[in-house]
């Protein structure tokens, strides 16, 4: 109701109280073109904004409304020198008319930015920290992938996963599969449908359809909804009227690699390999009322090499099973049949299909092709309507998840959009779906499906009230609909789709000139989740003067379970012990009701793949107990030494054996270690390597189901330009996350006999059979020792949540909220002209620790698997007379501890040198030949456990800029 009545009351005509209207046009101080897309703000007394416009595509505006006085009239664009044009009279009833032209500028200290509050603003008026790449950076580089224009901002970590492969965060806390910072594409959602994971190389946009790129700091979900929490990446790409004309640009180079392997790689014999890349667009504008565009790309490369040793074991079972004409029952198919009915047809084809996929080994080539295409019509000034398609398909692909990598397949990202803007009002409807069957996971073979879909309608306007009050308010609906024909999301996958729907309202106060205050409030439903969610917004900016802002801000923001969180339901392949025994590693979602444990007495009850030599069931629930450990384990060694002709003697001794108490013998609970698991160092006082990580059975709680992860944000910043040749920046900030969502951990933690206890146990028992069964003491104790060994170390069973899913006994990885922890960071930031051609740019980015305690017992920490000191440098020189630009980028950071997924491990620091420079080709005034050289002096580094070490990388092209039409 308070939404609806404030929307009303913003839709009152301001005619009401208008006195007089300003009109006029803008043009090109060299070429007298019409300059589009001009933001025209009509400035009061102590600097209040009256009233403001934007030029449309004939580079004209009118500002209605105007109470009658005397105005200054601003005219500021990116790329152009901002115009002031002071002493403009308005008369009641009268149109004044103002007309300017503006000079393009170079270098930008303050540009223009549109995605901290959702419409136009400069840098330094903003009420969170903004950084731009303009047109003019984005034309100057030849990339990989774009996401790398960003590197060297403030704040910003990009890990480099292979030779197109980023995962890039705001602030911190990177993971595999990471989907952290909002990620859009002209107001879209650019994430993969479902997954909620930036794989910035599907997204549909060529470079050269790029118009600029914003990234806002910190929390964003007042404006923005869920998942915004620590910030938003925004591309926003050309009008086809505004930009009008045709682009090439085709290119090839080299990326390099040694024998050196990365952390969890085993030896690999390293090689240079060649790539190809290509881009085009191409922009029609009839009128200055219509146009449209279409833009492509084309990248293939050879992948870096890594060589996952699990996978490698995984390739000769999937061989073997081969040759066994894909028998469940033969050793090599065995580790290709955990969670299979395979009395099910269906499951035994996705046993020959798993087998058959993990054989092949990875597919080294990295190939993609994208098309996008877009219509505009502007028939008036402020009026819009956008009609935009695209579509990437990555033909191969290698992506990290939370299971191992994925060999990707024709993974098709497919987009429809629909915007209209008339004058204040905005609205959207977009539709991004999913389209494969034909990715695997390398370790495992399993097939992943996945036609997942989601749809979005947005709706926003804003008013003006007097020349102090703004109001910017809104309605957003979210439906995710995940399709996975059962590969992704098993039992859940008839009951995974989620609805969410939110409100917001933001007011801005000018309090005096030189002080606004903003403030907003954000309602969001989930119909995954038990209560709505509220986040607040509040900031204050101090300007002493037009150069300089001050702020203080908070933010509350939040970051809802995924449908991966909650429903996700996956083998992740087969946990061999010995024999035909083994764990089936299986990926389990939250589901809305969180994972319970069996319990008997209070202590968790346990599975085990040995209980099918006592006649049971592999997934059948069982006392965690000395005695029933100590049965399961008399089992499993009466199998081997039946096997064994030579441990014969030891088969018929073992059932004489006395039960122990659970005084005499008792129980340990274990999880496993991820790292020493990858070949790190076992801890001190690890019994029982890689299962290192002791457990608490009576203290081990039930998982409650998932909730948002809340995030409270204080931050004060600073941002101001000295004599129009130095800009600088600062941020300090503090947040407190609660309820955090954690990454894929495992849950199930394994149950073993005391080996020491038990040990000694036998040894007293054998000693009484010495004579009889020993010829002598020192032979019984040496056989004490070796069968507490072989039944203490061995993991008898998995203590596994009731919603486990598959048929066999089952290693669980789930997510879980698992408390509250504090961070606190800050950047620094400056540019410096220092000449008409000349530019520095710094920025230094801190947080405070890299892990950060939350006293769960299966997940105790969270990495923030990024570096907590990052400092950057460029100089970057252009001279257009004589057709020439070139840059030098820095970046330095420490090393810091990984862990996400099956991976983890200390990473070393990286210090990276990268240069670009460009030339128009002589006699071709539209034709440019450019080359990037990224990590010059080809010092490989590592951003992720799991992933490549990276290279140098050279690429060069030539660009032709031209406009048939």
């Amino acid at each position: 109701m308070l939404l609806a009545g404030v929307i009303a009351f913003g839709a009152l005509p301001g005619a009401a109280w208008a006195q007089g209207r300003i009109v006029g046009s803008v043009t090109d101080e060299s070429t007298g073109a019409p300059l589009a897309a001009v933001l025209v703000e009509v400035v009061g007394g102590q600097d209040m904004v009256a009233g403001q416009a934007t030029t449309g595509p004939g580079g004209t505006y009118e500002v209605d409304g105007v109470a009658a006085g005397t105005y200054s009239v601003r005219f500021s664009s990116p790329g152009w020198a901002t115009t002031t044009l002071e002493s403009q009279s308005v008369a009641s009833g009268q149109t004044t008319t103002v007309s300017t032209t503006m000079t393009a500028q170079d270098f930008q200290l303050n540009p223009l930015t549109v995605t901290t509050s959702r419409t136009y603003e400069k840098a330094l008026e903003a009420p969170a920290s903004v950084e731009v790449v303009s047109l003019r950076e984005l034309e100057e580089r030849q990339v990989t992938n774009p996401i790398e224009h960003v590197e060297q901002q403030p704040g910003v970590d990009v890990a480099r996963t292979g030779i197109r492969g980023r995962y890039a965060v705001l602030r911190g806390f990177n993971n595999i599969f990471s989907g952290r910072s909002l990620f859009m594409t002209d107001n879209r959602i650019a994430r993969v449908p479902s997954l909620r994971v930036n794989l910035f190389y599907l997204n549909p946009t060529s470079e050269l359809d790029m118009d600029r790129v914003e990234t806002v700091l910190g929390p964003g979900s007042a404006l923005y909804g869920p998942n915004a929490a620590n910030g938003v990446i925004h591309y926003m790409t050309k009008s086809p009227i505004r930009s009008p004309g045709a682009s090439f640009s085709v290119g090839g180079g080299l990326r390099q690699q040694g024998d050196d392997a990365a952390l969890g790689s085993g030896p690999i014999q390293g090689e240079d390999a060649g790539l190809f890349q290509f881009d085009g667009r191409i922009a029609v504008a009839p009128s200055d009322k219509f146009g449209f565009k279409i833009s492509g790309q084309y990248f293939d490369a050879t992948e870096y090499v890594f060589n996952d040793l699990v996978e490698a074991q995984a390739r000769q079972a999937g061989q073997g099973c081969i040759a066994a004409q894909f028998d469940p029952t033969s050793a090599a198919c065995g580790a290709f049949t955990s969670g299979l009915d395979l009395t099910n047809p269906a499951d035994r084809a996705v046993l020959a299909q798993s087998a058959r996929n993990v054989a092949m080994g990875r597919d080294d080539g990295h190939r993609n092709w994208a098309v996008d295409a877009r219509v505009d019509f502007e028939p008036s000034p402020g009026t819009s309507l956008i009609l935009s398609g695209g579509r990437n398909v990555a033909a191969q692909a290698t992506n990290l998840s939370g299971l191992g990598a994925s060999n990707v397949t024709n993974w098709g990202v497919t987009y429809g959009q629909a915007r209209f803007r008339h004058k204040d009002l905005f609205a959207q409807v977009f539709y991004n779906f999913n389209t494969n069957d034909e990715t695997f996971l390398l370790r495992s073979g399993r097939p992943l499906f996945d036609n997942s879909s989601l749809l979005v309608g947005q709706l926003q306007h804003q008013s003006r009230f007097g020349s102090s009050h703004r109001l910017i308010y809104g309605v957003d609906y979210l439906g995710t609909n995940p399709d996975s024909q059962g590969t992704i999301n098993g039992q859940f996958e008839d009951d995974d789709q989620t609805t969410e729907i939110g409100g917001y309202v933001q007011w801005e106060w000018a309090l005096s000139p030189k002080l606004d205050l903003t403030g907003a409030f954000r309602y969001d439903y989930n119909s995954s989740l038990a209560d709505p969610v509220f986040s607040p917004r509040a900031a204050l900016v101090y300007k002493p003067d037009a150069a300089n802002s001050f702020r203080l801000t908070f933010n509350r923001a939040f970051s809802t379970p995924s449908s991966t969180n909650q429903f996700l339901d996956i083998s992740g392949g087969t946990v061999p012990v010995f024999g035909p025994f083994g764990y089936d590693l299986r990926a389990t979602g939250s589901a809305g009701n969180g994972y319970a444990y069996m319990r008997e007495n209070g202590i968790p009850m346990h599975m085990s793949p040995f209980n099918v030599l006592a006649g049971g069931s592999a997934q059948q629930f069982l006392p965690t107990t000395t005695a029933q450990l100590w049965s399961t384990a008399i089992n499993t060694l009466g199998a081997v030494a039946a096997g064994d002709p030579s441990l014969a003697p030891l088969g018929a001794l073992l059932p004489l054996i006395p039960v122990p108490s659970a005084d005499q013998v008792g129980v340990l609970a274990l999880l496993l270690d991820t790292e020493v698991a990858g070949g790190g160092a076992p801890p001190p006082g690890c019994v029982a390597p890689p299962f290192c990580q002791p457990v608490d059975l009576a203290a081990l709680q039930d998982i409650e189901a998932l909730g948002p992860t809340v995030s409270n944000t204080f931050e004060a910043g600073y941002k101001g330009v000295f004599g129009d040749r130095v800009s600088f920046g600062a941020n300090a900030w503090y947040t407190r996350y609660d309820s955090y969502i954690s990454p894929l951990r495992l849950l199930s933690p394994h149950v073993f006999l005391n080996g020491a206890q038990l040990e000694q146990y036998l040894a007293g028992v054998f000693r009484q059979f010495v004579g009889v069964a020993f010829p002598n003491e020192a032979v019984a104790v040496g056989t004490a020792q070796l069968v507490a060994e072989l039944a203490g170390g061995a993991p008898l069973g998995t203590v596994t949540p009731t919603s486990a899913g598959g048929t066999a006994a089952a290693m669980v990885l789930g997510y879980q909220n698992v408390g509250g922890f504090d961070v606190m960071g800050g950047e620094l930031g400056a540019g410096f002209l220092l000449s008409d051609q000349l530019e520095m740019a710094t920025s230094l980015s801190l947080i405070d620790k890299n892990t950060f305690e939350t006293g769960g017992e299966l997940v105790n920490e969270v990495s923030l698997n990024s570096p907590t000191v990052r400092g950057t440098a460029s100089l970057t020189y252009r001279n257009d007379d004589a057709g020439f630009n070139g840059g030098l980028r820095f970046r330095a950071q420490n090393g810091y501890p990984f862990n996400s997924g099956p991976w983890a491990g200390d990473l070393e620091a990286v210090t990276t040198l990268d240069a670009n420079l460009g030339f128009r080709v002589p006699g071709y005034d539209d034709l440019w030949f450019q080359v990037d050289v990224s990590n010059v002096f080809d010092d490989a580094y590592q951003s992720m456990v799991g992933a490549p070490a990276i290279g140098r990388v050279v690429l060069a092209r030539l660009r032709w800029d031209f406009n048939p039409f």
